[in-house]
């Protein structure tokens, strides 16, 4: 009896759940993993292994009853005593060969859950003893165009294939031993690449499991997150992430950090959740990623600047797969945030940011995986193939464009691509390829799409972006400030109304501004809350708001009269401002119900609602 015969030990309480918790967003963990998989692994490694006691000229063939294949393996005799051993959990597991890298940074987190960690511990132990360790074994995967399953091996090595009837493929994964040319196959597998051996030698992952487990996770360094988003252009919580091995990426459950988790990297679930959504490349983009990004020696990661070291490696393998790109500032990826589009923010920040020629994967598929050969190359956010597509880019651009002008400060590197951003746009409506039909449709579809179409030809968004390309601002200047893009106005407000230049600008700015919530109004006027308080005053005293407290509001202070409610992610206002700012209403008058492009600029905007309040049509109660 060979060795790969012998019956394994028992299996370790272990359920699929457990596994797919500990391992996803790494390896592809489908429903057929269950608590036997490891040991089944660990089998397959035994009979590769059990592949170097044949003579040479010996094979043995082993077919599933699926199909018999006699036709293409007649010159190989079948053994009928062998034992048929099948790829486990679908062969997924294949795919992580030579890339224990990631599973080794997750398992020294200090961001993962002790359950979890202990679970990648054996898998990673489990692994160090299989020859998918051994840089010495050669190992290839691909596909089959026949519908087979079955094991076959001769002295060189070992060939596998699994037929999946609901994915209509054949998996297809071979073995060569050391020193060997060749496994023996049926047919030239389709797709095939070879996997290339990265971190992780038994002696490695050995160490880091003993390392870990004698010394618990390493400590958490908040400056290499900063270093690492800061040298590849992804957001800081997806640079979070990646350097603790990705926790709770694939996860259904929301939020899909614990509090533990969220309190070690530092981040809001809203903004972990977006980095979740920017890091979307697939189990094996991610895992290929981090394949090489560990120290030499384990027990560096426990030394100073262990983690840093990590960031670096981590950014040159970003810079070598994907392309370094811009950097959005911090607060202006936050503020993408809140946009709460169907693109994470990243991805809308370098909708603005990334020069026509950037490669900037949406759904990034690493150079060196399984299928890569049937995969398409890296694309930026602009190309268009199918419906879904438009769709997601224009909703991102146009809310990019309504967010950027009134509310990134001039000098933002966003709000100055802005007329970039619509020069591009309009050649891709203007183009005559499937793309352009693509982006027609989408805006024809929506009630959206004839107020969008109309806002970039009327010449409102030529007014718009012109007045972002003038300079007129002052860096670091808001255009939701009135003190900064119209101080003449400015002076005129506050002698006609007896008022300071502070209370003007807020009056202006409750005139016009959509969401002129205190925690915005302090941040464009970079005022404090005691000189807010005291602008607030000098209104009320005069009777030209009204204080109450109104749902989604934000603030205390309102225009006197009737007040429209809306649904998220539209503003509550007050009714006298919406048609001056291209809000529409419902029939009854009470909710907002569509509003998102700015009908000119907010000069243009300010001064024709003062026009109004001189002539007598200003809010009334």
């Amino acid at each position: 009896m060979n060795d790969f015969d012998t019956a394994p030990p028992p299996p370790r309480v272990r359920d699929g759940h457990a596994i797919r918790a500990a391992l996803g967003g790494l390896v592809h963990v489908p429903d057929c993993w269950n608590s036997g998989t490891f040991e089944a692994i660990e089998r397959i490694g035994r009979y590769v292994e059990g592949s170097r006691a044949l003579d040479p000229g010996e094979r043995e063939i082993h077919l599933s009853p699926e199909r018999t294949t006699s036709e293409i393996l007649a010159s190989w005799a079948p053994d009928p005593e062998g034992r048929k051993v099948r790829l486990p959990g679908s062969g997924t597991w294949t795919d992580v060969i030579g890339r224990m890298g990631g599973l080794a940074l997750r398992a020294a987190s200090p961001a993962t859950r002790p359950e979890r960690r202990e679970v990648v511990l054996e898998f990673l132990e489990m692994w160090a003893g299989t020859p998918f360790a051994d840089p010495a074994y050669r190992f290839r995967v691909g596909r089959l165009a026949e519908p087979m399953s079955f094991n076959a091996r001769d002295h060189q090595g070992v060939s596998f294939a699994l037929h999946l009837p609901a994915g209509r493929r054949t998996v297809f994964f071979e073995a060569v031993l050391p020193g060997a040319e060749a496994a023996p196959r049926p047919e030239e597998p389709l797709h095939v690449v070879d996997c290339r051996h990265a971190w992780g030698t038994p002696g490695q992952l050995r160490h880091l499991v003993e390392l870990v487990r004698e010394r618990g996770p390493v400590t958490w360094d908040a400056d290499a997150v900063v270093a690492l988003s800061e040298a590849t252009g992804m957001s800081r919580p997806a640079a979070a992430l990646v350097l603790a091995g990705n926790p709770g990426a694939g996860s259904y459950y929301m939020p899909f950090l614990d509090q533990h988790e969220r309190a070690v990297l530092g981040f809001k679930n809203g903004e972990l959740d977006s980095a979740r959504e920017e890091l979307s490349m697939g189990d094996a983009g991610r895992s290929a990623l981090l394949a090489d990004v560990m120290p030499e020696d384990p027990a560096d990661l426990w030394e100073p600047g262990g983690l840093a070291r990590v960031a670096e490696r981590t950014a040159a393998a970003w810079a070598q797969q994907r392309g370094a790109r811009s950097t959005p500032p911090w607060s202006t990826w936050q503020a993408a945030v809140a946009l709460d589009t169907r693109m994470p923010a990243a991805h809308v920040c370098h909708l603005f940011l990334d020069s026509p020629n950037s490669a900037v994967p949406r759904d990034f598929r690493p150079a060196a995986g399984p299928v890569a050969a049937e995969q398409p190359g890296p694309r930026t956010p602009w190309d268009i193939t199918r419906r879904y597509e438009a769709d997601f880019l224009l909703d991102a651009v146009f809310a990019g464009l309504a967010w950027a002008y009134p509310d990134l400060p001039a000098g933002d590197p966003v709000r100055e691509r802005m007329p970039e951003t619509v020069r591009r746009l309009r050649e891709l409506l203007a183009a005559s390829d499937a793309a352009a039909g693509f982006l027609h449709e989408s805006m024809a579809r929506y009630s959206d799409g004839n107020r969008r179409s109309d806002w970039l030809t009327d010449g409102t968004c030529d007014r718009i972006t012109a007045r972002v390309a003038s300079g007129d601002l002052a860096p670091g200047r808001y255009e939701s400030d009135p003190r900064a893009c119209v101080p003449d106005l400015i002076a005129e407000v506050a002698a006609a109304l007896g008022l300071s230049e502070d209370a003007a600008a807020l009056y202006l700015q409750l005139l016009v501004l959509p969401v002129p919530s205190d925690r915005n109004v302090r941040r464009w006027n970079a005022w404090s809350p005691k000189r807010h308080k005291a602008a607030e005053e000098e209104l009320t005293a005069r009777a030209l708001v009204v204080e109450d407290r109104r749902a989604r509001a934000g603030r205390s202070l309102f225009l006197p009269g009737p007040w429209a409610h809306a649904k998220k992610p539209l503003p509550p206002m007050e009714c006298w401002k919406a048609p001056l700012i291209g809000a529409q209403l419902k029939f009854s008058g009470d909710e907002v119900w569509t509003f998102e492009l700015l009908p000119d600029t907010l000069p243009a905007l300010f001064t024709e609602a003062w026009r109004l309040v001189r002539g007598g049509q200003g809010p009334t109660a």
